[in-house]
């Protein structure tokens, strides 16, 4: 046990207003609208991970490789560095921010050497890295992208893994080949973190310095992680308060324990019994199948009131990796996943092949024998040529982007039709009552009358409120009791995240991170359910609409249950009715997909009026039924329950 002290105090920096910052468990730009990370890594761009590299799943780090590359190219030092250079020029460029963008995300997370910033020859900071970061910084700025820096291979080696560039592990990974917390290598960090912030502090496309990458320390010095994390924090704090301040977990970005500063044994064991920076996101990773394992994670940081963002995911198989996603978009958590980019493997967007030069350096590297002829020419002129977004030969996988790609507005409101009138009817086909503010709403009414009809209002914070027909708004009470409609202004529990769920329908979530609920109808409304089912999902249309109607050339989705009842489907069996839709077609085909668009049932339908029998596999949840015929494609909403 030991005592740590630490300064919370900011210095005379002052924030210009234009950087992202932390607000409760959210992140929230300069208006106070909440930010959702949709974010992905570019990793083995400035630290090469051996099996990105070599194709196989030996133990290797980035130094290892590297003086594989020189004996290739006969010990020559130089054209070691040149290559390693050419690399971090081409593998991220232009066009890669431009395919990010556009695919929806909005962030992007770097990992750094840390010796990118550090010369061990005169034992002080450098400004190598930089060339490679600030083109991508300003690539960001250009397209809309916001960027999170990560230092990844920190001095002494955080963790026994290769990617921490840990030269004294190996495939067995002991602890005991991690230093980080020995000698001056917190020091050496530090004073890396001061000079990226020092150079960074007036960039607001950086949000934030994540400090160390999946920290593991030696055993019995866990509790060691969170005060080194204050020292790094505390020199950055000297030159930038602009930014946000990232944390993750012990053991591999696991165990969040070893940061709750709430904890009494922790306390005891690290001297902080407080908040540790006012600008502060805690981060996890996680790479097992089972999701439900974040929950205990995100329960302790809503509990220390920090927003959470998982860094790292993505080596599961493409059902674990959506299941994963949605699993963030639910909890407002930004997700990253690993990686955009890799060689030999799939688990990416985009895979890159490399050629029999690049495939005769590999094996050296691997088996020794003769160095290739001309394999530094070869090696130059496959960065200049194969790596980039843009050149020829990568396979794009279009599975794992729907496994990662965002499906729905998190805590935005340009998504909400704010200043009119809407109705919301819930999943029994009933409509959402405000009961005049007299008693608990209600989700049972037949028709939309007065009482069913509610003004959506723009809050300051990037929400919404919903004003009845009386003039009061809707209030959530915390989930602590029935929902009323009897508030006359909007403040925490009178503001909700507007949350679209794709054709025409919305849940909403309230101030205590719970969902509405329509209870069916059998009951007043409460506001807390942890996640979005069936009773969490309403349709909403304009004042004066029966529906909410998108049409394109040969296809209409409709709001309505009269493709499918029931609907909410009970025990995965419907009746199909096609009569009213007079197709011409003898032959349809029906197509059920999830809301990430994966088809999880087909069937070609004859019969105007079919009994359908669902998979017992597919789970509780909102889908698509499609039904195509010809050239005419009709769309509805089908909840399974």
């Amino acid at each position: 046990m030991f005592a740590f002290f630490f300064i919370i105090a900011c210095s005379s920096i002052v924030t210009q207003g234009q950087y992202l910052h932390t607000q409760g468990n959210q992140i929230v730009d300069d208006n106070g609208n909440t930010v959702f990370m949709k974010g992905i890594n570019l990793g083995n761009w400035l630290l090469w991970e051996g099996y990105l590299m070599m194709g196989d799943f030996e133990y290797r780090t980035h130094t290892q490789f590297f003086n594989g590359v020189k004996s290739a190219f006969g010990g020559n030092l130089s054209q070691a560095i040149e290559f390693e250079h050419q690399w971090r020029l081409n593998y991220v460029n232009e066009q890669t921010i431009i395919d990010l963008k556009n695919m929806g995300f909005n962030s992007v997370r770097i990992p750094f050497h840390f010796n990118l910033f550090w010369d061990w020859n005169s034992a002080s900071v450098s400004n190598r890295g930089f060339q490679y970061i600030d083109r991508v910084v300003n690539f960001c700025r250009t397209h809309g992208m916001y960027v999170l820096l990560d230092m990844h291979a920190a001095p002494g080696y955080q963790n026994p893994g290769d990617h921490s560039d840990n030269n004294d592990s190996n495939s067995s990974q002991p602890r005991e080949s991690v230093h980080f917390w020995d000698g001056n290598n917190i020091s050496i960090a530090s004073q890396v973190w001061r000079h990226i912030a020092n150079h960074y502090k007036n960039e607001p496309v950086i949000w934030g310095y994540d400090l160390l990458n999946e920290p593991v320390p030696q055993p019995g010095r866990e509790y060691e992680l969170m005060p080194s994390m204050i020292t790094m924090r505390n020199a950055i704090r000297e030159v930038d308060n602009n930014h946000i301040i990232v944390a993750e977990g012990s053991w591999w970005g696991s165990d969040m324990s070893k940061l709750d500063w709430q904890d009494g044994y922790t306390q005891s064991q690290t001297g902080v019994y407080a908040k540790w920076d006012n600008n502060l996101v805690y981060q996890t990773h996680h790479y097992a199948n089972d999701v439900s394992a974040l929950n205990d994670r995100l329960a302790t940081t809503n509990r220390l009131n920090v927003p959470l963002i998982l860094g790292e995911y993505g080596e599961n198989d493409m059902s674990v990796l959506r299941e994963m996603t949605d699993w963030c978009i639910n909890n407002n958590v930004g997700y990253f996943p690993w990686s955009f980019k890799k060689m030999y493997h799939d688990r990416c967007l985009w895979t890159i092949h490399p050629g029999s030069e690049y495939n005769q350096v590999r094996d050296y590297i691997k088996n020794g024998g003769t160095p290739p002829a001309n394999a530094y020419n070869n090696m130059i002129s496959f960065c200049q040529n194969n790596i980039g977004n843009g050149t020829p030969g990568f396979t794009f996988h279009q599975g794992f982007y729907e496994a990662v790609k965002f499906t729905g507005s998190t805590n935005d409101n340009n998504g909400a039709p704010i200043g009119q009138t809407i109705w919301l009817r819930g999943s029994n086909n009933r409509y959402v009552s405000s009961e005049n503010g007299q008693s608990g709403i209600m989700c049972n009414r037949a028709s939309v009358s007065n009482w069913e009809q509610f003004t959506v209002i723009s809050t300051t914070d990037g929400k919404v409120g919903l004003k009845g027909s009386n003039g009061k708004f809707i209030s959530s009470e915390n989930g602590e009791s029935a929902m009323m409609c009897d508030r006359n202004s909007i403040s925490g529990w009178e503001a909700f995240d507007w949350i679209d769920m794709g054709s025409g329908s919305v849940a909403l979530r309230g101030f205590n991170g719970k969902y509405v609920s329509s209870e069916n109808g059998e009951s007043a409304m409460y506001c807390d359910r942890g996640s979005i089912g069936g009773w969490e999902v309403f349709d909403w249309g304009t004042s004066g609409s029966s529906a909410r109607i998108a049409k394109t050339a040969h296809e209409e989705v409709f709001r309505s249950n009269s493709l499918a009842y029931p609907n909410p489907v009970i025990n995965n069996t419907f009746t199909l009715d096609l009569r009213y839709l007079n197709l011409a077609e003898d032959e349809k085909q029906l197509i059920i997909t999830d809301l990430a668009g994966k088809i999880v049932f087909e069937l070609n339908i004859v019969s105007e009026m079919s009994e359908i029998h669902l998979p017992s596999r597919l789970d509780k949840g909102i889908y698509h039924l499609t039904i195509k015929s010809g050239e005419m494609k009709k769309t509805t909403k089908l909840i399974l329950q």
